[in-house]
């Protein structure tokens, strides 16, 4: 991927109040983005070079989930923030996510807040609210 590629989240609808977003929305250790133990600390994104975000929304809400809309980030920002970016293609074509394996808990709240500016800085990239 490039570094200036988009990696498109989705946002829980209970992370937007009055078309703001909590702190919570790329917080790993949040309720809805805690990663399970199967996720081993990755936060799943779409590759921009495979989806736009409305793109990421349809395929999103076909696989039976919400979203309030699409937050994005470069894997640049990603790398800014040591950071590292994988596109695994599972569970399927496009799937990235961004790791976070090596961080302490104080550190990952850390680095989702700053991932979550530099989204809201470029702001929705897609939101069916619009």
């Amino acid at each position: 991927m490039e570094k200036n590629t988009l990696l498109h989240r989705q946002v829980n609808p209970s992370f937007v109040q009055a078309e703001c977003v909590s702190s919570q929305v790329f917080s790993v250790t949040s309720q809805t983005f805690k990663p399970t133990p199967k996720d081993n600390l990755k936060l799943s994104v779409y590759n921009g070079e495979k989806y736009t975000a409305e793109d990421s929304f349809a395929h999103f809400k076909t696989q039976g989930y919400q979203s309030a809309g699409v937050l994005s980030l470069e894997v640049s920002e990603c790398d800014n923030e040591s950071l590292p970016v994988v596109e695994d293609n599972h569970p399927f074509d496009g799937h990235t996510y961004v790791d976070f394996n090596a961080l302490t808990n104080s550190a990952i709240e850390k680095k989702a807040k700053k991932l979550k500016k530099y989204a809201l800085d470029r702001g929705w990239q897609h939101s069916p609210i619009k």
